[in-house]
Parts: structure tokens; sequence; C-alpha cells
């Protein structure tokens, strides 16, 4: 264990000038029918908590939000996207409220979202103008909703307003006395920060980092400009640097490595004047969403290292977060950072995965005629971790521990009945879904004219990447499907299905990012009627490591075992039963072609019928043993 370094300026000096944001307002922000969601008020009462309950808050200079003026906001965001945020939660849009929140990618508003929103945007600028000007020496901003994702005109990701670059445009153009004249932006969220990228992509006054899972494309948000190959444009090139973690699991030797090889030099030829950083906390070990591994002393220790920038002038400002726990020990570590107190650093694995040098060796490398100092070679021989096993990327860590413990709130995050396998009930029907098959075509068409959408067309994507029509759904073999439709299911997802527009494609046909070829959706295209967010005991038992449509990656099943401490993060979709064998149907390629007139026909009979719904809520079980097929085990 080594102890490492303290800042600079005595902790007695810092701690009286730490500036640390709450107002209990922006928890107002919330669902609109007490559904429970991950970015929810309690992660901002958690930390809030914790702070208090260590004495940190007491050493620093407390501070309330403030409304962010349109002026400001309107640096970044269009007028009409502004005027709408600002409006949503008015009596006028009562009745469609909910409606607008769905035309969005993850976005919920209720009566408190319009206040929280402009609260947050008002509240980092406020925090950065007293760090530029001196009157603080840096400061926590604790704010929801989120905002890196929010981009022009387009709330999404559960972010209305982007906060930080909200507050570096105030810095830049609004108050050029402070002389802030650049900006260093970092953004360790698990996620891209698209907004915040696109935002400055052709600015060279914002050096802008990210790093985040990417998954060959496959993570949130699924868009290929969170690659490492997007640097920036124009006078702007070689100012917005990507590192895109290939999977999961990567912890605090993966971000280390990070900053050691890749930020720490470019910062120091940078030179900013003041450093914001986007701190999401969802790639903390333990986040039901993240999948990643650092430690509060991780988190600690990465801040710690930017100190030596900007004259130490830090502002963080709370994006993503959703274990109450993580984000809590997380924050309080950072805060101690801050103030001055020393830590130790440990961890039992300090070396980097394998795949984590390799990205590093290629972002040095599409960035070294814009930054020489990433010219140099890199250490070799080095002992690497290898690429974790698909059953650790799945395997939610929610139940370990990440080094103190908080108290965590009654009811934030529920969890459903552990259902053990006892019968064979159904296993005939199982057996039927197609496992072992890696290498599936995939079929184009060779042209393509516009037509109107019908419930039953097949749809397929042309060679340019657009969604067209082509054949008709058969009515074969239909007379099962009139008790099935019914009846409603809670269909379980994870990972992106839990995205609600991929997922809509197995319902209502079509094409989301990040898919190879667009689903032909189900006969029935109601939307879902519910939606539940949960954490539910599993173990990963099989899957398969692509399918047509979403590529690599593929598709896993969760068998609910015994083991109450291996967890999933699920979203559930309430559905009908026909929907549900539909999706079935898609996911095992069990949707054939008719030979003799080219349509698309589903099997004549349900793999889950009524029958095995009463089996299985009478006995609570179901066996998957006498399966036969071959299974890729992971």
């Amino acid at each position: 264990m080594a102890a490492a370094p303290a800042p600079a300026a005595a902790a007695a000096s810092r701690a009286a000038r730490v500036g640390l944001l709450y107002d209990e307002r922006m928890c107002a922000h919330a669902t609109p029918d007490g559904e429970e969601h991950p970015e929810n008020p309690e992660r901002l009462r958690a930390i809030w908590r914790k702070l208090n309950a260590e004495g940190v808050a007491s050493r620093c200079v407390v501070l309330k939000a403030k409304e962010a003026e349109d002026k400001y906001i309107a640096s970044v965001h269009s007028n009409n996207h502004i005027k709408l945020m600002k409006e949503i939660s008015s009596k006028k849009y009562d009745s469609s409220r909910n409606k607008i929140a769905r035309k969005y990618n993850s976005i919920y508003f209720n009566k408190g979202s319009s206040e929280s929103a402009v609260l947050a945007a008002g509240s980092v600028i406020e925090v950065a103008e007293k760090v530029a000007a001196g009157e603080l020496c840096s400061a926590i901003a604790l704010v929801r909703p989120p905002g890196h994702h929010a981009e022009h005109d387009e709330a999404m990701g559960f972010c209305l307003f982007n906060n930080v670059a909200v507050a570096a445009n105030y810095l830049l153009n609004d108050r050029p006395d402070l002389g802030i004249k650049k900006i260093l932006i970092v953004d360790w969220d698990v996620h891209h920060g698209n907004g915040t990228q696109k935002m400055f992509y052709n600015d060279p006054r914002v050096l802008f980092f990210s790093v985040h899972r990417f998954d060959y494309g496959s993570f949130y948000p699924a868009e290929g400009d969170a690659s490492h190959c997007f640097i920036g444009e124009e006078a702007g090139k070689g100012y917005n640097i990507n590192v895109p973690w290939e999977h999961g699991k990567c912890g605090d030797a993966d971000y280390v490595a990070a900053w050691d090889h890749i930020l720490l030099p470019v910062a120091e030829a940078f030179d900013p004047d003041i450093i914001l950083v986007s701190a999401g906390f969802d790639a903390a070990l333990g986040d039901p969403l993240g999948g990643c591994c650092i430690t509060p002393n991780g988190y600690a220790l990465l801040l710690t290292k930017l100190l030596g920038f900007a004259k130490g002038r830090i502002v963080m400002a709370l994006e993503g977060g959703y274990n109450l726990r993580s984000i809590a020990n997380s924050v309080f570590a950072c805060a101690k950072v801050l103030l001055g107190d020393k830590f130790t650093f440990s961890s039992p694995e300090m070396q980097p995965f394998e795949s984590t040098w390799r990205i590093i060796q290629a972002v040095r490398n599409e960035l070294k005629t814009c930054w020489p100092v990433l010219s140099s070679k890199l250490p070799e021989n080095l002992s690497l971790r290898v690429k974790p096993l698909p059953s650790e990327l799945y395997a939610s860590s929610d139940s370990e521990p990440d080094g103190e413990d908080v108290d965590e709130l009654s009811g934030a995050v529920s969890s459903v009945n552990v259902i053990q396998f006892a019968d064979d009930a159904i296993s005939d029907h199982l057996s039927k879904m197609k496992l072992d098959e890696e290498n599936l075509a995939v079929k184009t068409a060779s042209s393509c004219s516009t037509v109107e959408h019908h419930p039953t067309d097949l749809v397929e994507v042309d060679k340019d990447g657009s969604v067209v029509l082509s054949k008709r759904i058969s009515d074969f073999s239909l007379a099962w499907r009139s008790d099935l439709s019914r009846t409603h299911v809670w269909y379980a997802s994870f990972g992106s299905n839990m995205w609600k527009p991929r997922f809509l494609c197995y319902i209502q046909g079509g094409k989301a990012d990040g898919m190879s070829i667009p689903c032909c959706g189900s006969r029935d295209t109601s939307p879902p009627r519910g939606t539940m967010w949960k954490t539910v005991p599993h173990r990963l038992l099989f899957g398969r490591s692509s399918t047509p449509c979403w590529g690599t990656g593929g598709v896993a099943f969760l068998n609910p075992e015994i083991n109450y401490n291996e967890k999933s993060y699920v979203c559930m979709y309430k559905i009908t039963l026909e929907q549900f064998n539909d999706i079935l149907f898609q996911e095992n390629r069990l949707v054939l072609e008719d030979g003799k007139n080219g349509n698309v026909v589903y099997p004549d009979s349900p793999l889950i019928g009524l029958s095995e719904v009463e089996f299985m809520s009478t006995n609570k079980a179901i066996h998957l043993e006498p399966i036969k097929v071959p299974l890729i085990r992971y």
C-alpha cells in the first residue's frame, strides 16, 4: 500500500474553501406515478446523509441552488428545447406529459422536473463561477437530473439540460473577466458523454475527455461517435478524446492506466485554466447499470491526479451512479481529497486488462499527430489481465462490498422472489430454442421504396442502413393467439435491451441504434401496458455470442437459482403472453419463410402457453436439465 499525495494546499486552508452544493428542491424530479427508476431522488439524499454523518459537509462551504437564466442555457440548447423543458411541469402539459416523455430516449417528467432541471444547470454555473473567481478552491455540485447525454435539441438518457456544457460556455463566453480561456472536461461516467462531445466538437478551447464502456458500439447510448476515432474536427481536431472500453469489469487499474498514459500527458500540454468533471459514479463497484469496478479510493486517486493541473481548480458535477452505497462512498472519498485529507490507496489487482492496454495504444496512435507527447513508447512486458468471461460481464456486482457501510434506503431498490427449478413440464418447448448457432446469415434488400408500415409486414434493412418493408406475416395457424392475447406477463430485459426503443423492435418491428438488422415484430403491436425496474437474484445459465438483430453480444438467459448473492438489474415490460411468444420466436429464429408465396410465418403453436403458465404459477418452478440441444456455456 502506498500513500497517495495530498493536495499542495494546506488542509486547513482548503477546508474552508471547498464548495458543496445541495438543494432538496432537485429531489422533486421523480417518476410521475412513483414507479421505481434508477435515477431517483434518493441518490442525492444518500450522498448528503453520508457527507453529514462523516462530518464532511460541515467542513465545506455549503451552497444552495440557483436557477439558470435562459440566455445561459441557450448557449448550448435550442429555444424550443428550453421552452419545452421549462413548461413541461405546468398544468398545460398535465394530460400530455407522459406521452411527450415517451418520445424521448430514457426520459420521464413530472411536476417537479422543470424546476429541478433549471436548478441543476444553474447550480453548476454557480459553483464554477465561484471556483473560477477564486472564492472557492474547488467544489462539488450534487445535482439532478444529470446532464451529459442532453443534446442541443433533445433530452435523453435521464438528462434534460447539459449542466456541465452550460457552465463551460458561461465561463468562456459570458465571463471573460474571470480569465478562463481553456477548460478541461473530464467525463468519467460509465456512459459516453455524447451531448457534451457534440457541443464542443469544433472548439479548441475545450478539451473533452470521456472514458466509458463502448462494447463495440452496443453499450448505451449505442452511438458510433463514442469510438476513439472521433477526435474533433476543424479547429477542434485533437480536442475530443474517447477511451472506449470493450467490456465491463474495468476497475481502478484500467482507469489509472488511461489517466497515466493518455489524459495526464495531454492535460499537461493543454494546460487548462479550470477542470470540470462530469462526475458519474456508475462505473463504481456495485452499480447495477455500469458493470465496472472502480472503488471509492480509485475515484479518490483519479481526482488526486487531476489536482496537479489548473492550480487545483476543480468543479465536480454529479452525473450518473445508481447504487446508493457506492455513490455515497465514492463522493465521500472525492470530498476528502478536495479537503486535503490524506488517504491510502490499495487494490488487490492493480493490473489492467489486455484490452485496456490495446485501447490505450489505439487512442494514442489516433491522437499523436495532434499531441506529440503521445508518440512515446508505452511500457512493455506488463502483467495484464485477460478479458473477463461473459458470465463475469453480465453478473452484477450489487452484493460486493466497496469498503465502507452506509445505510441503504428501504424500498429504493426492490427484488422479486427466487424461483427454483423443480419439474420438466416445459422442457419440450424450451428444447426448440436454437442456442448454439453463432454464424447466422443476415439478409438485406437490394433496393427499396418508401411504403406505409403495416403491423404484419416484415422489416428489412437496405445497404445504406435504411429500413424497408418486404414480406407479409402469414395469418396461418393463429388459433392459439386469441387466448394468449388476454393473458399478461412481465418480460425482463437487461443490458442494452433496457433501452425501450430496442425492446419495442420486438413488438412493433424495425431497427434501433446498435442493431444489425430489423426485427419483424409481434402480430400485436400494442405497446407495453406497464414498466418496472427490478433487482433480481439470478445466475447466468447460457447464452449466444451473437444474433442477427443484436450482433456481437447476443442473448443471455438468466437462471433464477438459489444464490441470492448474484443479482441483475432488469427492466420489466408488461406484455401479453402472445407478444411474449413472438419475442421468443424472434430471439430464437423460429420465424420461417414460406417458400411458396414468400410470406413469413410464425410457428403454429406457442413455446409458452396457458398450461405452462398455470404449471409455473402452481409450482413456482421450471426445469431445464432435460434440454438436449448444445449450449454455449459461459
